[in-house]
């Protein structure tokens, strides 16, 4: 056991308390072994008197006070005193002195004579000619409640260290399935993930629960690193080496209108690279999980008025008319920041998909408790049979339109599924085109 561990805790305070209870229960079984002993002895005391005034009828000098038989360790020679009128010593036991025993005639007192303390009980009879007196040693019933606590203590003092090994045994037992635990953990290699498996007393299953939960996020976390190097190290390789080749041909060209024509191809390829790694980055941010702020209402018509700002002049380079339909301060309860990220790749694809001379219409309505963002373009579409296959990263269903990372409408997907409902893809009016919806809680 390490000092300062839960079990070492655990097993001091079970022994300390239980040490303190067999204390408290020693020191109530003298208390009440004192008082049963003094009300025995007591008892005793007036039982002698009482049976020396039922003799006061006989001659009172016939009575033996030399011999009395001693039948038990604890029973004494009776000390009396027998006083006639209570002023002349008529009778005495040999071991009593002249005087009474007691100022306090009648009933119990605590006298002290000789250096010992003495418990003294008075009667008289019933003409009241003799009152008689007898004692006994308070040192008698102590010796008496001592003989008790020691009959007492020695089973006590064997089942202590018993209990407590008891307590040990039970303590350890219970530490056991939090020992294999540690050890599991303790044996696994780095890399290996997996959640911990096996019953667990239910006290401990909510912590193993948190645990299987963070190694179910640590691992996410590193497959999306993983797979963010994956698929960097393969996205890029084409545009860099699209790059490195132009600028290779711009370096050897002869001509200023050759070296001209290799220089934008390869600005062209760095445009395209760094595309590749933003909307990679902003993939792993949301594999990753990095948005864990509260969802609040957010106003997601000014977010879809901003995303078609900022791609008005792409738009325009291809003469396409960006529109926005819907109230405006219509409100959705999520994420702002994600909204934003899934409206601008909506609206980027439909404008690289779309033919020249086409419209691109973003359109916001309240359903029920819904808020929905549709995106409906004039360009090729996507057929039924492959939409779900468009879902997934780096799908390239037409090359030849136009050219992307593949990443757009997974990056969309993942912000629709954080808001609690799938990305849906259809046809536009009149069967042309794409409409792309992403519903929003309502605010």
């Amino acid at each position: 056991m390490r000092a300062g561990s839960a079990r070492t805790r655990l097993l001091v305070t079970l022994l300390a308390g239980l040490a303190v209870a067999a204390l408290a229960v020693a020191i109530a079984t003298a208390n009440k072994a004192d008082h049963e002993v003094a009300e025995v002895f007591d008892a005793s005391l007036a039982q002698n008197a009482s049976l020396l005034v039922m003799r006061l009828g006989e001659e009172v000098d016939e009575i033996e006070t030399e011999h009395a038989p001693v039948l038990h360790k604890y029973a004494k020679p009776l000390s009396f005193q027998v006083w006639k009128r209570g002023r002349k010593l008529q009778l005495h036991s040999a071991d009593v002195p002249d005087a009474k025993l007691s100022e306090t005639l009648e009933g119990f007192s605590t006298v002290e004579q000789g250096g010992r303390e003495w418990r003294v009980y008075g009667v008289w009879d019933a003409k009241r000619e003799y009152l008689v007196q007898v004692r006994s040693a308070v040192a008698d019933r102590q010796h008496v409640i001592v003989d008790i606590m020691k009959a007492l203590a020695k089973p006590l003092l064997v089942a202590l260290p018993v209990i407590a090994l008891l307590v040990w045994f039970a303590v350890g037992l219970a530490f056991r399935p939090l020992a294999r635990v540690g050890e599991e953990l303790a044996r696994r290699d780095p890399n290996y993930l997996e959640p911990l498996e096996g019953d667990v007393p239910r006290e401990i299953a909510p912590l193993v629960g948190r645990l299987n939960a963070l190694l179910a996020r640590v691992k996410s976390s590193l497959e999306g690193e993983r797979r963010f190097a994956s698929d960097a190290a393969h996205e890029l390789r084409t545009p860099l080496a699209a790059l490195r080749a132009q600028l290779q041909v711009a370096q050897g060209a002869g001509d200023a209108a050759g070296r001209e024509r290799a220089i934008a191809q390869a600005l062209a390829a760095g445009e395209r690279a760094t595309h590749v790694v933003e909307q990679l980055l902003t993939l792993a941010r949301l594999d990753h999980q990095a948005w864990k702020e509260k969802a609040q209402p957010f106003d997601l018509h000014r977010v879809a008025a901003d995303a078609i700002a900022e791609r008005a002049a792409l738009a325009g380079a291809k003469r396409i008319e960006l529109a926005l339909e819907g109230s405006p301060g219509l409100r959705a309860t999520g994420h702002a920041g994600l909204a934003a990220i899934a409206a601008g790749n909506l609206i980027d694809n439909a404008i690289r998909y779309s033919p020249p001379d086409t419209e691109v219409v973003v359109r916001l309505a309240a359903e029920g408790e819904r808020v929905l963002l549709r995106v409906v373009d004039q360009g090729p579409g996507i057929p039924a049979a492959r939409r779900a296959e468009a879902l997934s990263r780096f799908a390239r269903l037409d090359t030849q339109v136009a050219e992307g990372s593949g990443l757009g409408l997974s990056i969309v997907a993942r912000v629709a599924q954080l808001h609690g409902s799938p990305l849906a893809l259809g046809e536009g009016p009149g069967g042309r085109g794409l409409e792309a919806l992403i519903a929003f809680p309502a605010a």
